[in-house]
């Protein structure tokens, strides 16, 4: 859901542009310059349909009137024109002074003007029984403004009216009687106004000016924000309703995104200017056109840009610093977004609730991780040595290792061993029932990163005196022992309450810090995956499988924190490789709860299904899915659909049967898939295929919504369902936003009453990802 650039007009015209329109029944926009000259094009293709010199001054404005269909066009040389829906002239109606913006109030069915030190109404004159399309007798006039009048605008009874004297006013659409004015609200003049409508039936003025400043008010003319730092005079402003920001020109290639609501800016978080190269040019006029869903705007080398609403879009871009390699998030409000990248730090991202597109973001250093891991191997050390005799330390020898890629040796080199830093880190995943945040690193390490008790502890035993108040308001933090709270009569009943919604909340824990509670140290050389298998399951206690390029797998008591077991092979003859658990590395794992089966692939073309256990000795081989023709890099298991999904390099996404004899549909992704998830609500299968993320409907296995805006290759996919919304990481160092895929729309058009099978066309009609066939019986 966002705006993206759809084309670039360079070929406009010789004189600057002055003012931007937009023909709803022609499908046209318009750019009317300096001199005079109109120049029109199609609004789909930006082909130039054609080019007409009436005016004799600069085109100031356009305006649309709807039940003739006319379009009216102003001129500081005194004369509106009004166009035919033919393209020609129907009426030209001489005013005497420059006109520098115009207004339509359909209620009062009149014409606003705005002049130098004065604001006029004239009767819309449809059948022209007074001679033009404006009666030119019928005038109210309002001379409160002591300069050029540049905006007006109207909504419902009132008129908005700013000028160059610096006023900001408001009248009443009859007979133009004065509500307020605010006669200095800015130091200079203003150059742009706009009337902003949200969804909550709030409505705000903002207002641009010379001053390098846009203040945003109330409709009663009340100040909320104040908004500088701008490079230059505010030459445009437009609000986009569908992702509920402005746009602020001032002096620079690309526009300032804020919220209005708040005030905020939230260039950073969308993705509309991200990783645009700066330009030598500067953007101008902006304007915003419903009905196409477009953004239209002009530069100071006078050319016209469209920006077009793209329903598939990315919401939020988050910058990274860092190639983004895995992603996960809690359950829990509030929601929290983890990631891992290349440069071995954690990110943490909460959204905030003043917008929807804003996040902070808290950092957890590799460093507390390494330090944790120094502290843990020195206990151990600690520990060995009481219970080793004091001798005189032998001299190790490393032993030679001819290749890092040894397969078929027993010995596998450790990852010191390489050049690079090894501080990636591949997989992540949180256990809710615990708050543990695990993260799998190239250094052959399992990070567990949970919330401070310490600091939990803390906050829970506070005790202030003397504030009754702050016991009362804070007594969800407070344990059930707590002697703070009321007496044992009422304590009963009061926690009971209190502590059901503790039990759904992390609040509590998530007011303390974020510490490096254990490292997990078992593997050999790098960690790429991870499945937990939940005491659900019929355990009692929760594990963790992981596995890695060592290919070896490990089973983790994570309560506990230690290495419980690891897989090891029974079959004769296999005393060199027992602990190996497939010819290639393992890239990726998923653990079915319903079969009690983990299944995990490899570089060997094959994927493997075990049953687990919590002996390594009884994991028994169940089946192998054999088919694909490259690296198989994804698998998961569809507990909506109860069938394993693969992904591999040689660009094909196979289903395979519960049991996994059988391969029952090949999607070819045309790519490479790099990532795979699977949708939490109606089971759809989302991959990620070099830069873009597809989605193919779980019954007919369509490609029904395709996401275009990552630069390079996603590395991971999330699913939020609480939001509705897929999250994904890549190496062009964002992680993307994007609304989730609903079934139910596909299933309303498959049960249409019966027509021949068409084509439908979306907005993104230039995209063949977005051409749609309903087969409607």
């Amino acid at each position: 859901m966002a705006m993206e650039k759809q084309y670039v007009i360079k070929e406009t015209h010789s004189r600057a542009i002055t003012a931007l329109g937009f023909h709803p029944l022609r499908r046209e926009i318009l750019a009317g310059c300096e001199d005079g000259f109109i120049k029109t094009w199609e609004a789909e293709s930006s082909l130039p349909v054609m080019s007409s010199h009436e005016h004799q001054g600069w085109v100031t404005d356009f305006l649309y009137w709807s039940d003739p269909k006319l379009l009216f066009s102003s001129s500081n040389d005194g004369c509106v024109i009004a166009w035919a829906s033919g393209g020609g002239v129907h009426d030209k109606i001489e005013l005497g002074s420059p006109i520098y913006c115009m207004a339509i109030n359909f209620k009062r069915h009149q014409l606003i003007c705005g002049f130098n030190s004065a604001l006029r109404t004239y009767d819309l004159d449809e059948n022209k029984d007074s001679g033009h399309v404006i009666n030119l007798k019928s005038v109210t006039e309002n001379t409160d403004h002591t300069d050029i009048v540049r905006c007006v605008l109207c909504n419902e009874s009132r008129i908005y009216t700013a000028g160059y004297d610096g006023k900001l006013m408001c009248l009443d659409s009859r007979g133009l009687s004065k509500i307020f004015c605010n006669h200095k609200a800015h130091d200079a003049g203003i150059t742009s106004l706009i009337v902003v409508k949200d969804t909550e039936n709030n409505t705000r003025l903002l207002t641009g000016s010379f001053d390098k400043v846009v203040k945003i008010w109330s409709q009663d003319g009340q100040l909320t924000h104040r908004l500088d730092g701008f490079l230059a005079t505010i030459t445009g402003l437009c609000y986009v309703p569908r992702n509920k920001t402005v746009w602020i020109a001032s002096g620079s290639s690309v526009a300032s995104m804020y919220d209005p609501k708040s005030g905020e800016n939230v260039s950073d978080f969308i993705g509309t200017f991200q990783g645009e190269e700066t330009e030598k040019y500067h953007l101008q006029i902006l304007k915003y056109f419903p009905e196409m869903n477009q953004v239209l705007g002009s530069t100071s080398r006078r050319h016209v840009i469209t920006w077009k609403y793209n329903p598939s879009g990315c919401i939020t871009a988050l910058q990274c610093k860092h190639n983004v390699e895995s992603l996960t998030y809690t359950l829990k409000a509030p929601i929290l977004i983890f990631n891992g990248g290349s440069d071995g730090d954690v990110h943490k991202w909460e959204r905030l609730q003043s917008n929807h597109f804003m996040y902070s973001k808290e950092t957890f250093p590799l460093t507390e991780a390494k330090s944790k891991v120094i502290q843990i191997r020195n206990i151990k050390k600690e520990s060995d040595g009481h219970q080793r005799p004091k001798t005189a330390p032998a001299r190790m020898q490393q032993p030679t290792v001819i290749s890092h890629y040894a397969f078929n040796k027993p010995i596998i080199p450790p990852p010191n061993l390489h050049k690079h830093a090894n501080v990636a880190h591949l997989k992540s995943f949180f256990i809710e029932s615990l708050d543990l945040l695990l993260v799998a690193s190239e250094d052959s390490n399992i990070y567990m990163w949970g919330f401070d008790d310490d600091a939990v502890n803390a906050l829970q035993h506070m005790k202030p005196e003397g504030h009754d108040d702050l016991i009362k308001k804070y007594g969800v933090l407070l344990p059930k022992e707590s002697l703070l709270l009321p007496r044992r009569t009422l304590r009963n009943n009061y926690m009971n309450a209190i502590h059901n919604v503790q039990e759904n909340d992390s609040v509590t824990n998530r007011v303390a810090g974020f510490i490096c509670k254990n490292v997990l140290m078992g593997h050999h050389n790098v960690v790429t995956c991870m499945a937990i298998v939940p005491p659900e399951a019929g355990y009692k206690t929760t594990y963790m499988i992981s596995g890695g390029w060592d290919r070896r797998i490990c089973i983790w008591d994570i309560e506990k924190g230690v290495l419980h077991d690891c897989f090891r092979n029974t079959n004769p003859g296999s005393l060199d490789t027992i602990e190996l658990a497939c010819d290639g590395i393992i890239l990726d794992m998923d653990y079915s709860q319903k079969r009690n089966e983990f299944a995990y692939a490899s570089s060997d073309k094959m994927v493997y299904i075990r049953k687990f256990s919590e002996t390594g000795r009884k994991m028994t081989l169940c089946n192998t899915l054999q088919g694909h023709d490259g690296e198989i890099t994804q698998v998961k298991w569809n507990h909506l659909k109860n069938h394993w999904v693969t992904g591999s390099e040689d660009g094909t996404i196979r289903i395979w049967s519960e049991d996994g004899m059988n391969c029952e549909q090949i999607l070819a992704a045309h790519g490479i898939v790099s990532a795979l998830y699977i949708d939490q609500v109606n089971g759809c299968i989302i991959a990620g295929v070099g830069q873009n993320l597809k989605v193919y409907d779980p019954e007919t296995y369509k490609l029904v919504q395709t996401n275009i805006g990552h630069t390079d290759a996603i590395r991971c996919v999330i699913h939020i369902p609480d939001r509705s919304q897929y999250l994904t990481g890549s190496w062009d160092r964002t992680i993307r936003i994007w609304n989730a895929f609903k079934l139910g729309r596909v299933k309303k058009a498959r049960h249409a009453p019966e027509k021949k099978k068409k084509k439908t066309i979306s907005p993104m009609a230039n995209d063949p990802n977005y051409l749609v066939e309903d087969d409607v019986d």
